[in-house]
């Protein structure tokens, strides 16, 4: 290994030095990156919101699970290509490492090709089933073909920021993603404020901006000196890669469909309640992103940290990590119910002037301001078993609690005819996954999970 990539491995390595300081730098700038990225998202909502109106806004957010439920397979396969690398990272496995890199880009090129075709070709489909109100058709297909074009950007910047985080850097996907969030707004206002284009103008913002993040994580991995880097020149399908990847990521990406698929019957439910509501749920889901998006980014730090290393035979150090995340989780959770309540008027007026929306987006908001401490706690902890190997317990507890979501949905919100079931739903999926995975990790076999090893050392 040439010295470059020796100083690479060092630096990126969680195997060593104090557990809390070490799991905090990495986590960070994985919190940061996602509050950039949840404000990234918000930023079409906002302009929409201000600028074109209600039912623009309506529109952009009927949009977001139609994009997850196409997108969920790619994320699931990403996040077990990002442990297979930490794994490998940690146990210093230089070919395996190297293949793991070249079969996960080349996945990202196929998959991407194959979900913008599916995703233009059934969008509209799609909106139809879920009932979206006719009043606001047209800017959601609108939205949702040009988006979907943009795909291969983000899945791109997507797989390549879990390739250095997997080899230990959290820092440069966080810079790149600062820097197309801020392309993005002054687009967005560029194109809808001075062009007028509408619901398109943040569309066609949203793709020159992933796509301008899928070039600059491309470029970072080439020339950046770390242990490997995509071989252009070297791309296809390693057997043994794959294998490992689809173990490690595909129960992920069939736990993210699913419930991307319970998320479109939801938010069929959520458009019975007409585009004032629609407008409210969009603003929440924003809203509560910043609440959510910390929470997965210490999800995915302890995902690497747990990968690493288990993958260096560290089981103790891995016990301590988790400990250590969770209570980290559980203190930003109170903190984030806290703000919420102080301060969430003010958030959702940043969205729109419209006091109907504004009072329904307030009592939904109110209602969940505490319940994200327990998804926090559930995040860390299947991020941990993700990162053990044990990727088949979280899914298994996820589709647990979409099996609750679904049902407390329709018998306490659509009969009813009363909106806050649907907070109640979500409360409850919540609950049953941090409960199920919790007790998976007190009493189920995921030490054994992993799938790199470090090679032995011979005095």
């Amino acid at each position: 290994m040439v010295e470059s990539q020796k100083k690479a491995v060092r630096k990126g390595d969680l195997t060593e030095g104090g557990i809390v300081s070490k799991l905090t730098l990495f986590a960070l700038p994985l919190i940061a990156g996602n509050i950039v990225n949840q404000l990234y998202n918000v930023a079409d909502s906002v302009v929409v919101g201000n600028f074109v109106g209600s039912d623009a806004l309506a529109a952009v957010g009927v949009c977001f699970s139609v994009m997850m439920c196409f997108n969920a397979l790619f994320f699931g396969l990403s996040m077990g290509a990002g442990i297979l690398i930490a794994q490998c990272f940690g146990a210093k496995r230089q070919k395996q490492l190297q293949d793991a890199i070249n079969t996960s880009f080349t996945l990202t090129l196929i998959l991407g090709a194959t979900i913008t075709v599916l995703g233009v070709l059934l969008s509209r489909g799609l909106l139809g089933l879920m009932q979206t109100p006719a009043n606001i058709m047209d800017d959601s297909a609108t939205y949702l073909s040009i988006i979907f074009f943009a795909t291969i950007g983000n899945l791109i910047y997507n797989m390549g920021s879990g390739i250095l985080r997997g080899m230990g850097d959290s820092r440069w996907p966080l810079i790149f993603l600062i820097f197309c969030s801020v392309m993005n707004v002054l687009l967005d206002l560029i194109f809808v404020i001075f062009l007028d284009m509408g619901v398109a103008g943040v569309a066609w913002a949203t793709l020159l901006s992933q796509c301008a993040s899928a070039v600059l994580v491309l470029l970072r991995i080439h020339f950046g000196g770390y242990a490997a880097r995509i071989q252009f020149n070297h791309l296809g399908i390693q057997k043994d890669s794959l294998m490992h990847i689809l173990r490690l990521g595909l129960p992920s990406g069939i736990q993210e469909m699913t419930f991307s698929v319970g998320m479109m019957v939801v938010q069929s439910f959520a458009n019975g309640f007409g585009s004032n509501f629609i407008a409210a749920n969009s603003i929440i889901m924003k809203v509560d992103g910043f609440a959510v998006m910390p929470m997965m980014g210490l999800g995915s730090a302890i995902a690497t940290f747990v990968g690493q290393n288990m993958g260096a035979g560290k089981l103790e150090r891995t016990r301590k990590g988790i400990r250590a995340a969770t209570v980290m989780v559980t203190g930003l959770g109170l903190l984030m119910g806290i703000l919420f309540l102080a301060f969430g008027h003010y958030l959702i007026r940043a969205f729109t002037s419209n006091a109907p929306v504004i009072e329904m987006a307030m009592k939904g908001l109110q209602f969940l301001a505490f319940v994200y401490t327990i998804m926090g706690i559930g995040s860390v902890v299947s991020g941990a078993m993700r990162g053990a190997g044990a990727s088949i317990a979280p899914m298994v507890t996820s589709l647990c609690g979409l099996l609750i979501r679904i049902p407390v949905a329709y018998f306490a919100a659509v009969l009813p005819r009363n909106y806050m079931g649907l907070f109640v739903a979500m409360a409850s999926a919540m609950a049953v996954n941090c409960i199920l995975i919790s007790i998976y990790y007190f009493k189920g076999n995921w030490r054994s999970k992993t799938v790199v090893h470090a090679e032995p050392q011979i005095e």
